[in-house]
């Protein structure tokens, strides 16, 4: 009897860790928070008037976050009239320099949330993590970095039926036979 109480309310406990952390966190089609200026590295806070803002959380320690980040930069490259990329970390400028120094990282805003505004706003507990979010402020896409498509981005920011792309690519959907 004393293990099914103590089974019961270990479920419990996660159960309410777990609803949460789905509360808190941002969903496609929800409003995004605002994005107040952040102090960016080598350069100003960009302009977002009427364009996309892909917002990445990343670490200088965190591997997976740091592979993307070339392929993100070609990415920002291909989309640069659209599409503001936005990489943000609350590690201090010092470290973030360090890292920098020798990338060739120049289509993406590196932005220092030093004081952890935006990843409180955007409740971030893991990263990598990405929020694509339209000139709307709607959140359009989120997810880790890996999951994001060249074929995704280009269907999301240029309105095209992501199904068409997915077939020439040779991926299937739920709704092929």
């Amino acid at each position: 009897m004393i293990m099914k109480k103590r089974l019961y309310l270990l479920i419990m406990f996660f159960l309410f860790l777990y609803s949460e952390n789905a509360l808190s966190q941002l969903k496609v089609g929800d409003v995004a928070p605002a994005l107040p200026e952040l102090k960016i590295i080598n350069n100003e806070f960009p302009d977002l008037g009427n364009k996309f803002v892909f917002l990445y959380f990343w670490a200088t320690y965190n591997d997976s976050g740091i592979r993307a980040l070339s392929h993100f930069d070609t990415l920002a490259k291909r989309f640069q009239d659209r599409v503001v990329y936005l990489a943000v970390t609350d590690e201090n400028e010092e470290q973030v320099r360090g890292f920098l120094q020798n990338r060739q990282l120049n289509n993406i805003f590196f932005g220092l949330d030093e004081a952890g505004i935006y990843h409180k706003n955007f409740a971030i507990k893991d990263l990598p993590f990405y929020y694509l979010i339209s000139p709307d402020h709607i959140v359009l896409s989120t997810g880790v970095s890996n999951e994001l498509e060249d074929f995704k981005l280009d269907s999301i920011v240029n309105n095209i039926n992501i199904s068409k792309q997915v077939k020439i690519t040779g991926m299937k959907t739920l709704n092929d036979k």
